[in-house]
């Protein structure tokens, strides 16, 4: 990569992160050039070369020039020109009380909870995925603590999407959402256009997106009966660069599979 070439964004359409990291790069001004990848059908973030460049094998990875960032959180602050810790009190409290929200768990339990056909396939995908790593473990000996680590990881998700127990979960973090709107609605209530004024910020990217996956999950009624929240998310979904970043407020079939193909 040149110096004069803009730096690369290894993501997928649909995940939550990058969607993150897409909005704060766009909302920033920060060119880059956007790489797909297949972290469904082909399972493309396990291939050798994807897990060199990030070793968790997740999405989005920013590669730079001289250096990259392998976490939206990363991504998030270096696209508005500063590290975390430089970051104002208020935008590290906003940020942190997103981040520190399991939304793969509310996400995954509401599919479950949803669709029969989502509780017949997402545990075989998981189990897939774990097996998927196990092999690559002894076919790649050097990724091969990684690769065990990783699947470690889609083992314990198994277990936690259990069918038989998704109810119980889901009521648990969707019951956790809705406290965090409340203390957004709170947050809202004096009418403020950004969260952090008087520019629009990384707390705005995180809550925009965090916003589009409750009605993604369809909970746009609780949305709805929290008037500041639904003035700010109108606003947020009403800017350029909701549409330009391709943020997911629900589910798309046809958007899904162009992904995936």
């Amino acid at each position: 990569m040149s110096a004069t070439e803009p730096p690369s964004l290894y993501h997928a359409a649909s995940s939550y992160y990058s969607m993150i990291a897409r909005l704060a790069l766009i909302e920033a001004g920060q060119p880059f050039t956007p790489v797909k990848v297949d972290i469904h059908r082909r399972m493309a973030q396990f291939e050798p070369e994807y897990a060199r460049l990030n070793p968790t094998m997740t999405v989005p990875t920013l590669m730079m020039e001289g250096g990259k960032l392998s976490d939206s959180r990363l991504i998030l602050f270096h696209a508005f020109g500063r590290d975390e810790a430089q970051a104002d009190d208020a935008t590290r409290r906003l940020v942190a009380l997103q981040y520190d929200f399991p939304i793969d768990e509310l996400t995954f339990s509401w599919l479950l909870r949803w669709n029969p056909l989502a509780r017949r396939f997402v545990p075989g995908k998981l189990a897939a995925a774990e097996r998927r790593l196990r092999a690559l473990t002894d076919s790649h000996p050097d990724l091969a603590d990684l690769y065990r680590r990783r699947a470690d990881v889609f083992a314990g998700r198994a277990r936690t999407f259990d069918p038989h127990a998704i109810a119980a979960l889901y009521e648990e973090r969707r019951a956790a959402a809705l406290s965090r709107l409340d203390m957004m609605e709170t947050e809202l209530g004096d009418g403020r256009a950004v969260l952090v004024p008087p520019d629009y910020g990384p707390a705005d990217v995180v809550w925009t997106v965090f916003l589009a996956r409750m009605r993604f999950i369809r909970l746009h009624a609780e949305l709805a009966r929290r008037p500041a929240i639904a003035r700010y998310y109108a606003a947020m979904a009403a800017r350029p660069s909701f549409t330009a970043a391709d943020i997911w407020p629900s589910l798309n079939p046809l958007k899904l599979i162009r992904q995936m193909f």
